[in-house]
């Protein structure tokens, strides 16, 4: 059974676009005195985004490979 095809070239836009948010969510933290309550809640923030971010970049480098 052959493989289903995965676009991928869509995925340096959203990348890109999900790396400014990143960054966004950590300039964020470093603008405050975060507490113990407020880093959770980043992490909780921050962690679905860099997950997509690996995902994407992983089939991306399968792609290439």
């Amino acid at each position: 059974m052959a493989a289903i095809p995965t676009t991928t070239n869509c995925y340096a836009e959203r990348i890109a676009t999900l790396q400014d948010r990143l960054k966004l969510l950590l300039a964020k933290s470093d603008a405050r005195q975060s507490s113990p309550d407020d880093l959770e809640l980043l992490e909780q923030e921050i962690q679905p985004v860099y997950a997509a971010i690996w995902a994407m970049y992983a089939e991306v480098e399968e792609d290439d490979g």
